[in-house]
């Protein structure tokens, strides 16, 4: 199955995620920010990265874009439960930005897998 790198600042959040990609059988790394995420990706060879867009420095949008720079393609789903702006503007820009997925907060563990199985294959 896949290595799957969680980024959110919500403990709660990154654990159910992590919970429901483990039940399917994927590896599963979690981490509070994106300036963690970018150091777990210069030595783990991830095939998915899903992140929250607001995160800590380095939030989910400039994650986005600094996967977008390196030399391996690594798909990213971005997930927001709104913040500065509203939900659907945030994840409209990151679908712009090339995220491969986007999901409203909150979703079902239904809607992960699906999303998940889809932008992996």
């Amino acid at each position: 199955m896949a290595k799957v790198l969680v980024v959110d600042d919500e403990a709660g959040i990154r654990s159910a995620i992590r919970r429901t990609l483990l039940e399917i059988g994927h590896e599963v790394w979690d981490v509070p920010g994106g300036t963690e995420a970018l150091s777990l990706l210069d030595v783990i060879p991830f095939d998915l990265v899903i992140t929250d867009v607001y995160t800590d420095a380095v939030d989910g949008m400039e994650l986005l874009v600094r996967i977008q720079q390196m030399p391996v393609r690594i798909p990213v789903v971005v997930i927001s439960g709104g913040g500065y702006a509203s939900t659907d503007d945030v994840l409209d820009m990151a679908k712009n930005c090339g995220a491969a997925a986007t999901l409203d907060k909150p979703f079902t563990p239904r809607q992960l897998r699906e999303t998940v199985a889809r932008v992996l294959t």
